[in-house]
């Protein structure tokens, strides 16, 4: 009955034997609330303890303030996928190089400034995990196709102990083009979201999908989509 609120502790960092059974059953979930209170609120990447919503924004925050740090983040053996550009990396120069345009700050900065904000993280311990692949190749897909997009999904068959999704927006000011459209002087904002796995509190495969479209609509480059699933009066 009270495994539920001692692998709560545990998750948490807290010691089970610091509560006392009498407070358990007499306060409940509301005993457990003020001792998970106690516990260190941000863990950091270099601490101890579960990562939480502060692990993420750290993360979010220094890969525009310092790409010498941000890269410390990653396991040595890591795979680095942002989807929407299909943009696959697993050598720590090249994740060097792409995090180094965005730790420019200066408003004068030839890719403008960049403000990232994680919103949403939701996450937790999986001791001893590793992802499970598609065995054989659907029909549909000739081996070109299927190598081309099935393939970066399949790279990082590495063992993790922690997980985290987190949802951001993503807000630009921009001082010249952006991926190849017209923005200088230009606002734009959209939202993403990256998935994480874990290894002894460093990163060994990250997913990011963020929504390019949004951004496109802004900068006067793409029709905003049709909303058919809404009424009428609705989807203006």
């Amino acid at each position: 009955m009270f495994l539920g609120p001692w692998q709560t502790m545990k998750d948490e960092g807290i010691e089970p034997s610091t509560i006392s059974r009498r407070n358990l059953l007499t306060f409940g979930a509301g005993a457990l609330s003020a001792a998970a209170m106690s516990a260190p609120a941000f863990a950091g990447f270099k601490g101890e303890g579960r990562m939480n919503f502060q692990t993420g924004q750290e993360w979010i925050k220094t890969f525009f303030t310092s790409a010498d740090e941000i890269i410390t983040y990653y396991a040595d053996d890591f795979v680095f996928e942002d989807a929407t550009l299909f943009q696959t990396i697993t050598d720590k120069t090249e994740l060097h190089a792409a995090f180094a345009p965005f730790e420019n700050q200066d408003p004068d900065s030839p890719i403008g400034v960049h403000h990232f904000d994680v919103i949403r993280y939701d996450g937790g311990y999986a001791p001893g995990s590793k992802p499970t692949m598609r065995e054989q190749r659907p029909g549909v897909y000739t081996e070109a196709e299927y190598k081309e997009f099935a393939g970066p999904i399949m790279l990082g068959d590495y063992e993790y102990d922690e997980w985290a999704v987190m949802n951001w927006i993503w807000k630009a000011v921009h001082n010249g083009p952006f991926l190849g459209l017209p923005a200088k002087g230009k606002s734009t904002m959209t939202r993403g979201t990256t998935f994480h796995c874990y290894k002894d509190r460093k990163i060994v495969r990250e997913y990011t999908l963020w929504d390019f479209r949004t951004v496109a609509i802004q900068l006067g480059q793409a029709e905003p989509p049709v909303m058919f699933w809404k009424k009428p009066e609705d989807a203006a």
